[in-house]
């Protein structure tokens, strides 16, 4: 996937392995989540890079 390439919430939740519920919390108590752009006007994506850096951040955390 190219670094432009925008995932939607499910995709996002799946590759995160969370619920929908959870990236709701996460994205109002965490700084460090990937920020929400507004595709369209119900729209909203996650850039893949973002994310891939945000799972790389955790890992870091983790060890």
């Amino acid at each position: 996937m190219n670094d432009m390439t925008i995932l939607t919430r499910d995709q996002l939740c799946a590759k995160l392995l969370i619920s929908d519920t959870t990236r709701q919390r996460l994205e109002k108590t965490d700084p460090a989540f990937p920020r929400k752009l507004h595709v369209s006007v119900r729209k909203v994506g996650y850039l893949v890079s973002d994310v891939q850096a945000y799972i790389a951040r955790q890992h870091q955390k983790a060890a």
